[in-house]
């Protein structure tokens, strides 16, 4: 693929994907796993996770995650190279949650809602560090902050 290929790949990947899964840990090291509904502006991802729930505090006490965005295991053309964007990102609490939800209506329509009603929904920044994208056997990229392609393959020697 050209730079120009690989880099539209990187910016459309997300499009029609609905749910990323958010890897984080405590304070005490102690790893967790869950998944949510997003949102981007930009480059930065926003998810509504309710303060009470453990990854809420993982993330704002760490300022930490690990993203995963993933192809439907359904649509792969083989299951161990299922195509995937996935990121170390910077998290934190984002103050205008208004305008993120109303990305949240745009995208998912009257599906999500009731998030607003619930005060210990919180909306989540997660900005992106270097990415990377596996798009099958030996085509994985990786890209930096500023948008340049950093490497263009994997060799598996």
């Amino acid at each position: 693929m050209e730079n120009q290929e690989i880099i539209e790949e990187f910016n459309n990947f997300d499009k029609d994907k609905f749910s990323l899964i958010i890897s984080s840990v405590s304070e005490q090291n102690e790893p967790l796993t869950n998944y949510a509904p997003f949102v981007k502006l930009g480059e930065d991802y926003y998810v509504s996770v309710s303060s009470n729930l453990p990854h809420f505090t993982n993330m704002v006490q760490t300022k930490k995650a690990h993203i995963l965005i993933i192809e439907d295991e359904a649509n792969a053309e083989h299951i161990y190279a299922r195509k995937r964007l996935y990121f170390s990102a910077v998290c934190g609490v984002e103050e205008d949650e208004e305008k993120i939800f109303k990305l949240f209506d745009e995208r998912y329509g009257d599906q999500l809602s009731f998030l607003r009603t619930m005060k210990d929904f919180k909306i989540i920044k997660i900005s992106p560090q270097e990415r990377s994208l596996v798009l099958g056997f030996g085509a994985a990229y990786k890209m930096d902050t500023n948008g340049e392609l950093v490497n263009k393959s994997i060799s598996h020697n």
